[in-house]
């Protein structure tokens, strides 16, 4: 497997992944964020450093990024039906409609890119009715020889990236402003990784009413610049 030290092929090709030229669209989602603006909960750049930390704290830590660190040992063991069961189980703990479609959306378009790019696991996802964002990721990671921590950070990095992009047009946010927020946050994704390490299986789960709120609320929202 390559070595994921700096400047190594599986770093510069995680950094493809977690890019957000990565063409997948997952600019086309907030995740929540857009109704959190509308309803004045998320309004300033600290309280939107507050959002993301809450959710990085309370969701990815206990949810996606457990289900990621067992995808990765899935995918590194060509266990597919192993890979739908989780990605099965991602699906089941979205909180709203859209964002079960979103998680199931880039799930088929990163499937579909990393088929392109010779990923042997992904075709198993490119349609499929269970088909994960989280699960693809870490067949990502697999694939480009990115060991299970180092890809944790990534998704992480690709998450932060983008609910800070979509934050700049939502509230609107000024290019420095937006920096910060993201600077202030990206200090504590190594918590959220070292915290997932330690959940164990029957403990993986997310607690999130806001989000799950605005997510559900954004379904018949009247202007949506966003589709969750």
């Amino acid at each position: 497997m390559p070595s994921s030290g700096l400047g190594s092929p599986a770093l510069l090709r995680l950094m493809q992944l977690s890019s957000s030229l990565c063409p997948i669209g997952a600019f086309a989602y907030s995740q929540g964020l857009e109704t959190a603006v509308e309803r004045g909960w998320v309004t300033t750049e600290r309280a939107l450093a507050q959002w993301m930390s809450g959710l990085g704290e309370h969701a990815l830590a206990r949810l996606d990024l457990p289900l990621l660190a067992r995808a990765h040992d899935a995918a590194r063991d060509e266990d597919v039906p192993r890979l739908v069961a989780i990605g099965q189980q991602v699906l089941a703990n979205r909180e709203a409609r859209e964002l079960m479609e979103q998680e199931r959306q880039l799930g088929r378009s990163l499937a579909s890119l990393l088929e392109t790019l010779g990923a042997p696991l992904a075709h198993h996802f490119c349609r499929h009715e269970r088909a994960s964002y989280v699960v693809c990721f870490a067949l990502g990671a697999v694939h480009f020889g990115v060991g299970v921590e180092l890809g944790m950070t990534g998704f992480c990095f690709a998450w932060c990236e983008q609910q800070v992009s979509a934050a700049a047009r939502l509230i609107p946010l000024g290019h420095m402003a937006a920096q910060r927020a993201l600077s202030e946050v990206l200090e504590q994704v190594p918590d959220w990784v070292a915290h997932a390490r330690c959940v164990p299986d029957d403990e993986i789960g997310s607690s999130t009413p806001g989000l799950g709120m605005s997510a559900a609320w954004h379904e018949t929202q009247y202007t949506r610049l966003f589709r969750s």
